[in-house]
């Protein structure tokens, strides 16, 4: 559906009246846009409303009033029955499901979103903004629940298969939206300008893209698929994305409870199944759509706003400011006293401390770490003793004290058999032995869940760490081991061509650093500087095995200059 937004009120009242008697009126074309960044309120929220979370409100009025646009199509949309459908909108009246509360709809535009949410109009904005880095200024985001992208289309004969072959060809797009800082940040990553052409309308630039006057278009895919919904023949879109965009409901700044509320409950219908439905109903063709969302352990079974309600404390101290003062990074270092006894267990506390180091020297920064078990470093984080805790598992059962960042490392159950056995999983373990290693807390019951979810028959043995893989390769004790990946990277390390991993995962968990509650500046200056170590390469190298595959698992980055609060995150 095309929308048509109104100029000005003499632009609409002249096009009136030059159309009056007219049996054919030319459609207004679209002169001004809205822009990527929101303009500041009129006036700033109340004091007592700044200094209050919008969940407070949510218990008192048993509603969540949320900002959603009318004419974003699939996210949100007013139908011609008069109904809001969409996958935001779905994605919310889940939400309030959980909560056993009530949602209001309250339309916004792009250019009035900021000030309504700040006058506290609404609590959230759905589908207004995609989130980039300049607009963490303004807004604070919930976990992203879905990764979409401005991509490149060509037509079916165009014998252009990656971007890099495009760069120097006639791409066109359509002035004012979003893909002009896709372009942009493109621009800049290839260290050369674009031949580009700008069009009023996604029509006209899909119409000069069929007739060969541009050999690429882009936009945000969902338009591109339904601009060509009649012509899927004649064009294609390329694998790889001009730019990925992340997707998220947007809160106050430092509304942190409002935040992981949200938060919370994306990962609990993550959890179970319910925004994969989502996934499959609106977008059936994104088959990882689901990897968006990196679950944090403690979900429980219930989510509501009475877990996140109570006062918005303010950080106990602006890391952000302290460290520059100081010239130091303050930095605990979480272990289970199992390091010594475990390499894998070593390998973690090893690439914690070099990250770490990594982030002083790319803030100009000298760095001291204090190590302790994750209940004392977690303590120390609370009392303000430290500034950052690495090696921490995020969990919503320390939500209340603590804040963390965006994941570095991956890890989960797996299987690992004998390089030669034609074993892939359980199903291949019918009435064989599974070995579980000692210490691995639980490992028995998971797998045993798993077999029982087949109907397969199982026995197990239990071995030491450091004998795990004698057990499979010379004493034939077991068929396969089950255990945390951790637990056996040492011996994928040993035995390269003796021992494999079999391809699924059975359990994924994170590693990340636990942070100050509600410091906002100091979050976005770690994950912001973890989404470059991502692009450059270095968590890759710093990561080594404990990756245990090619290539990193999918994390997010939030599309944005490589620098934040003057400080260069490149390390270049």
């Amino acid at each position: 559906m095309r929308a048509f937004y109104v100029v000005s009120a003499t632009l609409l009242a002249f096009a009136l009246m030059s159309s009056a008697g007219a049996q054919r009126p030319t459609p207004i074309p679209t002169l001004a846009v809205p822009t990527l960044v929101p303009r500041q309120a009129d006036v700033d929220p109340p004091a007592s409303q700044a200094a209050a979370s919008s969940v407070a409100d949510i218990i008192e009025s048993g509603a969540f009033r949320v900002g959603v646009l009318y004419n974003k199509p699939p996210y949100s949309e007013f139908t011609l029955q008069g109904d809001l459908r969409g996958f935001d909108i779905d994605l919310i009246r889940l939400i309030v499901e959980l909560w056993g509360s009530d949602v209001e709809f309250i339309q916004v535009t792009r250019d009035n979103a900021l000030d309504r949410l700040n006058r506290g109009h609404v609590h959230a904005i759905a589908t207004a903004f995609v989130r980039y880095r300049e607009l963490d200024t303004h807004l604070g985001f919930s976990q992203t629940y879905l990764v979409g992208g401005q991509a490149m289309m060509v037509r079916a004969d165009s014998p252009y298969q990656a971007l890099s072959e495009l760069g120097g060809h006639g791409i066109g797009y359509v002035i004012g939206t979003r893909t002009e800082k896709a372009l942009s940040l493109w621009s800049a990553r290839l260290g050369s300008s674009l031949n580009l052409q700008f069009f009023l309308t996604l029509d006209r630039a899909f119409a000069a893209l069929t007739d060969g006057r541009i050999e690429g278009l882009v936009a945000e895919e969902q338009a591109l698929l339904r601009a060509a919904a009649d012509y899927a023949d004649r064009v294609r879109i390329l694998d790889e994305a001009v730019l990925r965009e992340p997707r998220a409901i947007a809160v106050r700044p430092r509304d942190i409870a409002l935040r992981h509320l949200l938060s919370h409950s994306i990962h609990s219908l993550a959890k179970d199944g319910s925004l994969l439905h989502l996934y499959r109903e609106y977008f059936p063709e994104n088959e990882n759509a689901e990897e968006a969302v990196k679950l944090w352990d403690g979900i429980g079974e219930t989510v509501s706003p009475a877990q996140y309600a109570g006062a918005l404390a303010s950080p106990t101290r602006d890391a952000l400011s302290q460290m520059r003062q100081s010239g130091l990074l303050r930095a605990g270092l979480a272990g289970d006293g199992a390091q010594a006894a475990s390499a894998g267990k070593a390998q973690l506390a090893s690439l914690g401390e070099a990250l770490l180091h990594e982030f002083g020297r790319r803030w100009g920064v000298a760095v001291e770490i204090v190590t302790g078990s994750p209940e004392e470093a977690s303590s120390m984080l609370t009392q303000g003793e430290v500034d950052i805790v690495a090696g921490m598992k995020p969990d919503w059962r320390l939500a209340a004290s603590m804040d963390f960042s965006a994941p570095y490392l991956l890890h989960g159950d797996r299987l690992m058999a004998p390089a030669h056995s034609r074993i892939q999983g359980f199903n291949d373990l019918r009435g064989r032995i599974i070995g579980v290693i000692l210490g691995d807390e639980g490992a028995r019951d998971r797998a045993q869940a798993w077999a029982d979810s087949i109907n397969a028959s199982v026995r197990f043995f239990q071995t030491r760490e450091d004998n795990a893989a004698l057990h499979l390769l010379e004493f034939n004790n077991a068929n396969a081991i089950y255990a945390d990946s951790l637990l056996l990277v040492s011996h994928l390390q040993a035995s390269p061509n003796a021992l494999r991993l079999t391809d699924r995962w059975y359990s994924q968990s994170y590693y990340a650093f636990g942070l100050p509650y509600n410091d906002r500046d100091f979050r976005l200056l770690v994950d912001y500087t973890i989404q470059e170590l991502v692009r450059d390469g270095t968590l890759h190298r710093l990561s080594g095995a404990l990756i245990l595959s090619d290539e990193l698992p999918d994390f997010e980055i939030t599309p944005g200059a490589a620098n934040f609060a003057s400080i260069s995150l490149s390390g270049f």
